[in-house]
C-alpha cells in the first residue's frame, strides 16, 4: 500500500469521504472535482485506487497534489471488489463522519453540506439522502423512501428500508461504525447488500432527506461491464446469494428473524428479478447451475407463502423455482415473452386459469392466471361495400389449438347488433356488412376456450399498415374509425344531412330502463295472489312442469300424451321459463314459470305433475292432487341417506315437498325402497315404471326420423351419446367433458358421429360453443329419452341415463375418472364397479379403446341383461297407462 499526501491539519476534519477507484480514468477526474467544488469545507478525500491499470492512479495524484484536504491510497494488488478499498479507505480517515463515493459517480454540490446538517440536526446513526441515476432509470421503491424527510425511523416500523442496499447516498457517524465493527465484507461482491442492510437493523434512527445528492453514473454499452452489471457470469449470482446468506445469518444472530420475510420479498422483488430478466440470454450451463443454487436457497430461508402476494408473473415464475421445475419454469419465460412452449400448460378449472407445472405434487392457488394470453395482429384490411376483409396472425402459446374457438365480432355499440365473421381459409376472414346500421361497430376477437369467452378490443396498435378507408352506397357511407381510447371501428353514417340530424338525436337518448317493482306494485299482486288463493279448484284442470319448467320432456311429458289419447275433458297448463321457445301438441295453455298466471293456475288446477318440486310456490289445497313422477332410479344418496345431510332449510324444504305428494312413481321395487326412506315419504308409491321409458319398449320409428332430422344424423351413420351426470361440487365439469370430446372426435371413424348431451343445469354454458364436425352439441334437445332411440352406444358415469339407455339393450360405457371424489362425496346405494351394465373407464383413452374395438363391449352383454333383469323388469311399454289409470278419474 503507497500513502500519499498524508493531511496536515492538526484538528481532525468533521467529514470524510472515501473514494474507491479502478480503472476509472474517463470518470475519476470529474468525481474528484465534484469534491473540490463542495461548499462544504471542514472534510478529508481519502481516495483508494484498487490496483488500476490504466492512468486512473496518476490522475489521481496529479488532481490532489496541490490540495492539502486530499490524500490517495495506491493498493499493491486488485482486491476485486469494493469492500478492502472502502475498509482501507475508512481505516485512514479521522472525521466525526463518513461518506462513500466511486470513481465513476459524482456528488451534487451541496451534497456534504446538507448531509452533514442533517445528521447533526437529527442526530440519527446515518442519514439518506436521494441517489440520481444517470439513465433516468426510476425504482418505485426508491420513490417510496425518498419521496418526504422522514427523522429519526426505524426499519423495523418501516420496512421498504429493506430495499435500499446502496451504501454511497448516505453519512454516517464514525463511532456507530465503530461500535458495532461495522465494515464492508471481504471476498464478495454486493457487499452494499450486507453492509446496508446491517446498519439499518443495528441503528437506533435513520434519517431520509429528499434532495439529490449523490450522481450514479450508468453506462448502458460499456466494453467492460460493472461489476453489478456482469449478471451473464454465473460467479456474478453466486456472490449474489453469498451477499444474501451474510445478511440471512446476520438476521438470525440479531435476533431478528421476524423480518426475514420482507427480507426475503425484497430478493425476489429486486435482486432476483434482475437474473430473471436476463434468462433467455444465459447458456445452457449457466441454466443448470442457476436453477440448481436458486432451489437450495430458496428452501433455506422460504417457504411456498413468501410469493402469495406477488405480481402474478413473479408468483409463477418464482413458485416453479421453490418447486425445482426447470421445463415449466422455461415454459413460462417462454409463455410471458409470447413464445412457443414446450407443453401445453395453460388449463381452466370453471372460469379460473392456471399453469400446470410438470411435477405431480403442488400447491395450484400460487399458479393461477388472471387472464389467457392471447397475442394477433392483422393486416391487409380491404373495406368495400359488402364486407371487411383482412389476413390474421393469432397467437396463443401453451393451449392445445383444438380446445380453442376463435371468431370477429362487429359489435354496433349503440344497438348492440353483432356482425360474425366468416373464415375464408387460412388466416383470412371476412364479415359480411350487407345489413348495417348506422352507428360505431368496434371490432374484437373472441376466444372460446373450455366454456369460458374471452374478448379482445382491437387497437389501432394491432393492424399493420393502417390507413383511412371509405365506402359510400344505398345512402350510408362505411369508414374505418379511431376512437379517443385508441380502439378500431367501422363507423357507418347517413349521408343526407337530414338523416345523420335524426341518427344524432337518437344516439342521445337513454335507453328505457327496467324498473324493479315498487312498493305499489308489489302491493298489488300481493293483493291478487290473495284474491286467487280464494277461488275454488277446478275439477278437470292439470298443470305440468318438467325439470323446473326448461323442458317438455320426462314422465310428465308422456303421462300427458297419454291423457291427450283420451276422452279430452280436462284442460292441460305447461308451465316453462321460456313459453315461447317450445313447441307442445294438443295446444295447451302455455304459462311462465314464476308468472302471476302461473300462481292463478297451480291455485286452480286439481292435479299437479312435475318431476322436481313445485310445492314450495304454493300451499297445496286438500281437494288438489300431487303427482311426483321423479327424474331417474336412484344411484347417488339422496335427502336424509346423504353423506353430509342437508341443512334444517333444506330439510325444511324437502318436508314441504314430501308432504304435498299424493303419489310418487317408481320404476322397481329396489327403487320404492330408497325413496321411501330417503324422503321420509309414507304416501302412496306407484310401482308402475316410467312413464317416459314407454317409448323405448315401443321405440316409434317417427319418433327416431325425427330425432335424425332434427340433429342432421343421415341414416346409416353409427351414433355415441355422451351424456354425464351434474357434479352439484363442480357446476363447471363440463370444461373436462369439452376436452374429452375433443380426444374422442380424433379417435372415431368417419361413419361415427357423437351426440354431446350434458345435464339441464349445463346445457345453457355451451350453447354458444363450436364442435369438432363429428360432434352435436344435443344438450338443448327437449328430450333425452328420443335420443336413446338413435344412439348405438352410451357414455356416461353415475347419471341415472344408464337405467333407462340399458332397456334398449345397447352398449353402455361408464367412464368414471372421479370415482373415489364422487363416492367421497354423494356415496352410492350399490356397488357401481360390481353391478355397472358396461366397463367402467378412468381415462378417456380407455374409452377410445372400447369404440375402435366394439367386440370388446360384446363381453359385458350378461351383464347388460342382468342389469335390466334388476332395475327394469317392470317397464313393458305400458307405465303411462298404469298412471293415468291410477292417478285421473
Amino acid at each position: 500500500m503507497v500513502l500519499t499526501k498524508l493531511n496536515t491539519q492538526h484538528k481532525p476534519p468533521k467529514l470524510s469521504v472515501v473514494v474507491i477507484a479502478f480503472n476509472n480514468e474517463l470518470y475519476i477526474e470529474e468525481c474528484l472535482e465534484s469534491l473540490h467544488e463542495q461548499t462544504y469545507k471542514d472534510f478529508e478525500v481519502v481516495v483508494v485506487n484498487d490496483y488500476s491499470k490504466d492512468k486512473t492512479g496518476e490522475i489521481i495524484d496529479d488532481f490532489i497534489k496541490d490540495k492539502p484536504n486530499f490524500k490517495s491510497i495506491h493498493l499493491q494488488e486488485n482486491s476485486g471488489g469494493c469492500s478492502t478499498p472502502r475498509n482501507t479507505g475508512i481505516e485512514n480517515t479521522t472525521g466525526e463522519y463518513i461518506m462513500f463515493l466511486d470513481g465513476d459517480d459524482w456528488y451534487t454540490v451541496d451534497a456534504c453540506e446538507k448531509m452533514v446538517a442533517a445528521i447533526e440536526r437529527t442526530g440519527s446513526d446515518f442519514v439518506a439522502g436521494q441517489a440520481i441515476r444517470t439513465n433516468n432509470y426510476h425504482i418505485w421503491y426508491h420513490n417510496q423512501i425518498y419521496n418526504i424527510e422522514r427523522t429519526n425511523i426505524n426499519i423495523r416500523d418501516f420496512k421498504v428500508l429493506l430495499f435500499d442496499s446502496v451504501s454511497t447516498n448516505k453519512i454516517y457517524k464514525r463511532s456507530f461504525l465503530d461500535k458495532h465493527h461495522l465494515r464492508f465484507p471481504e471476498g464478495i461482491h454486493y457487499e452494499d447488500v450486507v453492509f446496508t442492510g446491517k446498519a439499518y437493523f443495528l441503528a437506533e434512527s435513520v434519517s431520509i432527506i429528499p434532495k439529490p445528492i449523490y450522481y450514479w453514473r450508468v453506462v448502458e454499452n460499456a466494453a467492460v461491464k460493472s461489476i453489478s452489471n456482469r449478471r451473464f457470469e454465473f460467479e456474478n449470482f453466486e456472490n449474489r446469494i453469498i451477499s444474501h446468506r451474510y445478511y440471512d445469518k446476520f438476521l438470525r444472530e440479531n435476533r431478528d428473524l421476524l423480518y426475514q420475510e420482507h427480507k426475503n420479498n425484497r430478493f425476489l422483488r429486486h435482486d432476483l428479478k434482475l437474473y430473471i430478466n436476463d434468462y433467455l440470454e444465459f447458456d445452457e450451463e449457466y441454466k443448470e447451475k442457476f436453477h440448481a443454487l436458486i432451489y437450495e436457497y430458496m428452501h433455506e430461508v422460504m417457504d411456498e407463502y413468501a410469493f402469495t402476494n406477488l405480481a402474478e408473473k413473479d408468483r409463477i415464475l418464482y413458485y416453479l423455482l421453490y418447486l425445482g421445475d426447470k421445463e415449466a419454469f422455461q415454459d413460462y419465460i417462454a409463455y410471458i415473452n409470447g413464445l412457443p412452449t414446450k407443453a401445453n400448460r395453460i388449463y381452466a378449472v370453471a372460469d379460473q386459469y392456471y399453469f400446470r407445472p410438470s411435477i405431480q405434487k403442488y400447491n395450484e392457488k400460487f399458479l393461477r392466471i388472471s387472464s389467457l394470453r392471447v397475442d394477433f395482429n392483422l393486416h391487409d384490411m380491404k373495406l368495400n361495400h359488402d364486407k371487411l376483409v383482412f389476413q390474421a396472425n393469432i397467437n396463443s402459446e401453451s393451449i392445445n389449438d383444438e380446445e380453442i374457438d376463435l371468431y370477429w365480432v362487429l359489435r354496433n355499440n349503440l344497438t348492440k347488433e353483432m356482425l360474425v365473421s366468416d373464415s375464408e381459409g387460412g388466416n383470412r376472414y371476412s364479415i359480411d356488412l350487407k345489413n348495417m346500421e348506422p352507428g360505431n361497430y368496434y371490432l374484437s376477437l373472441v376466444i372460446s376456450h373450455q366454456g369460458n369467452l374471452h374478448k379482445r378490443l382491437v387497437k389501432k396498435t394491432d393492424i399493420h399498415d393502417f390507413s383511412n378507408k371509405l365506402v359510400k352506397n344505398n345512402g350510408l357511407s362505411k369508414a374505418f374509425f379511431i376512437n379517443h381510447k385508441n380502439s378500431f371501428a367501422i363507423q357507418v353514417l347517413p349521408l343526407r344531412r337530414m338523416d345523420q340530424v335524426k341518427w344524432m338525436f337518437s344516439k342521445r337518448r337513454k335507453p328505457k330502463q327496467h324498473k324493479k317493482p315498487g312498493v305499489l306494485q308489489n302491493a298489488l299482486t300481493n293483493f291478487i295472489k290473495g284474491r286467487i288463493k280464494k277461488l275454488p279448484v277446478k275439477s278437470n284442470w292439470v298443470v305440468f312442469e318438467a325439470h323446473m319448467g326448461k323442458q317438455y320432456s320426462d314422465s310428465p311429458k308422456y303421462i300427458y300424451e297419454e291423457l291427450l289419447k283420451g276422452n279430452n275433458k280436462y284442460k292441460y297448463i305447461w308451465s316453462f321459463e321460456d313459453p315461447e321457445a317450445v313447441e307442445v301438441p294438443g295446444n295447451p295453455v302455455k304459462v311462465k314459470k314464476n308468472s302471476l298466471k302461473y300462481y292463478y293456475y297451480l291455485n286452480r288446477s286439481k292435479y299437479w305433475v312435475d318431476n322436481q318440486g313445485i310445492a314450495h310456490l304454493v300451499p297445496k289445497k286438500k281437494d288438489q292432487v300431487y303427482l311426483q313422477t321423479w327424474h331417474g332410479t336412484p344411484l347417488k344418496r339422496m335427502g336424509y341417506d346423504q353423506k353430509k345431510l342437508p341443512s334444517e332449510t333444506e330439510l325444511s324444504r324437502l318436508r314441504v315437498q314430501t308432504d304435498a305428494w299424493d303419489f310418487f312413481i317408481s320404476p322397481n321395487s329396489y327403487s320404492s325402497k330408497i325413496f321411501t326412506r330417503g324422503f321420509r315419504y309414507g304416501g302412496e308409491i306407484l310401482e308402475t315404471g316410467y312413464p317416459r321409458n314407454d317409448i323405448l319398449i315401443n321405440k316409434p320409428r317417427e319418433i327416431a326420423e325425427k330425432v335424425r332430422n332434427e340433429t342432421g344424423i343421415s341414416e346409416g351413420k353409427k351414433v355415441i351419446l355422451f351424456a354425464p351426470t351434474f357434479r352439484d361440487w363442480d357446476p363447471n365439469s363440463f370444461q373436462k367433458t369439452l376436452a374429452d370430446i375433443q380426444q374422442l372426435s380424433k379417435s372415431v371413424d368417419q361413419n361415427t358421429i357423437i351426440l354431446l348431451r350434458l345435464h339441464y343445469l349445463l346445457s345453457a354454458k355451451i350453447s354458444h360453443m363450436r364442435m369438432p364436425e363429428n360432434v352435436i352439441n344435443a344438450s338443448g334437445y327437449q328430450d333425452i329419452q328420443e335420443l336413446y332411440l338413435v344412439s348405438d352406444v352410451l357414455i356416461s358415469d353415475y347419471s341415472s341415463v344408464m337405467f333407462d339407455f340399458a332397456l334398449l339393450k345397447r352398449p353402455i360405457i361408464l367412464y368414471c375418472y372421479d370415482l373415489e371424489e364422487y363416492l367421497a362425496r354423494r356415496g352410492t346405494y350399490f356397488d357401481l364397479v360390481e353391478k355397472a351394465p358396461g366397463p367402467i373407464c378412468r381415462k378417456i383413452d380407455e374409452v377410445n379403446s372400447f369404440l375402435n374395438h366394439p367386440a370388446r363391449l360384446n363381453e359385458y352383454e350378461q351383464l347388460l341383461d342382468r342389469f335390466v333383469a334388476e332395475f327394469g323388469s317392470i317397464e313393458d311399454g305400458n307405465a303411462s297407462k298404469r298412471v293415468v289409470n291410477r292417478v285421473f278419474h
